[in-house]
């Protein structure tokens, strides 16, 4: 995960008061890219948006894989788009932003010294991730087709399609869901980023208390009690109370 933002000491300032984060700014090597620490472990990262950034100050979810330019010709073979060239941020990773097609973007992960999140789970870390679309049928057939998803629907009767991709050893990736007629018009596809945290309510009254503003929830999830928020500058984020049952 990684936050893109134009006011890198507010968002430090934010996060390090809501989740208790420590960082680390990287090297000329690196570009000035800064890690956020939990108990000294990597579990975030933050980059300053350029002026002529095409997107919203937002996070980014990033998939793993083993060779970068082989997934960049996945994505465009499978109807992505991929928004530049690899970049590398020093030793620690190569790595590039896409839009799938379904005009959600993601980042993709080559490691290098640094393999990804070094803490799950764990209040103030990343437990789950969900990737909600307006084109169901086609963004499953890309994530299968880029990064060999499969998928178990997990549809209850009578809602919107939902599914949890798995990884090549069985592992769940991440949650598909379907924006249906429901939604309004103007939310666009997304990924969102859940934080896990003890208690859902007191972080959410410190999160509103920080500046953030509360988009949905509570509510009761299929992966534990959730809210969604919006961070300082608009960034969509969940906190959650992960049911790891």
């Amino acid at each position: 995960m990684d936050l893109l933002t134009t006011d890198v000491p507010h968002a430090k300032q934010f996060y390090a008061d809501l989740f208790g984060w420590t960082w680390l700014s990287g090297d000329p090597a690196t570009g000035g890219y800064t890690m956020a620490l939990l108990g000294g472990q990597p579990v975030a990262g933050l980059s300053r948006k350029p002026s002529t950034a095409p997107v919203a100050s937002q996070w980014t979810t990033y998939l793993r894989v083993g060779d970068i330019d082989a997934a960049a010709t996945a994505v465009r073979a499978h109807g992505g788009r991929v928004l530049g060239r690899p970049v590398s941020i020093g030793a620690l990773a190569r790595t590039l932003v896409a839009v799938d097609p379904g005009g959600a973007y993601f980042g993709v992960w080559e490691p290098g010294d640094l393999s990804g999140s070094g803490v799950l789970d764990e209040p103030g870390s990343l437990t789950w991730n969900e990737l909600l679309t307006r084109d169901y049928d086609r963004v499953q057939h890309f994530q299968l087709g880029v990064f060999g998803h499969d998928f178990t629907d997990e549809t209850e009767p009578g809602g919107p399609r939902w599914a949890t991709a798995h990884t090549g050893d069985g592992n769940p990736a991440y949650g598909l869901s379907e924006i249906d007629g429901e939604w309004p018009a103007e939310i666009p596809p997304h990924w969102v980023a859940s934080f896990a945290t003890h208690n859902v309510v007191s972080s959410m009254a410190r999160a509103l208390d920080l500046g953030a503003t509360l988009l949905q929830g509570p509510f009761d999830g299929p992966y534990g009690v959730g809210a969604v928020l919006a961070g300082p500058e608009g960034e969509v984020f969940s906190l959650l109370v992960p049911d790891l049952d």
